[in-house]
Order: C-alpha cells, then sequence, then structure tokens
C-alpha cells in the first residue's frame, strides 16, 4: 500500500455489502477504520469532499473515495480492481 493511504470504510449497522468489502480487507492484511455512515460528521465529510451516497459502503483510499458501484459494479464485490487501488498498480 502507497506509504500516505489510510483505508476508511463508511458503514451501516444492517449492510452485507460492508462485511463482504471488511471480510476482503481482513482476510488481505489491509488494516482499516471504520466510520458510521449514517452520522452527521461521516455525511458531512464525504459530502465536502465531493461524495453523495445512498448506500454503503464507501471505501476511501488516502484522498480517493469509491463507492458502492465502484467497488460492487457487477453486484460482487470486484477484489482485483480494489486490491489494485489500495497497492496502487
Amino acid at each position: 500500500m502507497p506509504e500516505n493511504s489510510q483505508l476508511v470504510v463508511y458503514t451501516l449497522e444492517l449492510c452485507p455489502n460492508c462485511d463482504l468489502l471488511k471480510g476482503f480487507l481482513k482476510k488481505n492484511g489491509f488494516a482499516y477504520s471504520e466510520r458510521d455512515l449514517s452520522s452527521a460528521e461521516s455525511l458531512t465529510e464525504l459530502r465536502v469532499n465531493g461524495v453523495f451516497v445512498n448506500e454503503a459502503p464507501v471505501l476511501q483510499i488516502g484522498e480517493d473515495f469509491f463507492t458502492s458501484a465502484d467497488l460492487f459494479p457487477t453486484g460482487k464485490l470486484d477484489e482485483k480492481h480494489i486490491a489494485k487501488l489500495i497497492l496502487g498498480d
């Protein structure tokens, strides 16, 4: 992972896709922090960064944000694409 990249997963309490993303990150040894997408603070932070979403998860890698549509383009977690994003390939 690029040195300055920090992973943040914006999640909701009952979110199967959030669980899939977090499981993938854990399985592959990617450390991340978690934020509650339903909190006003998280929503404000996302909006300030130009991210307007109606569903979770959202993955932040450094200063870049990836929505559920980016992470699950065909309805399944795109593990290869996510790994490339994290590793900077």
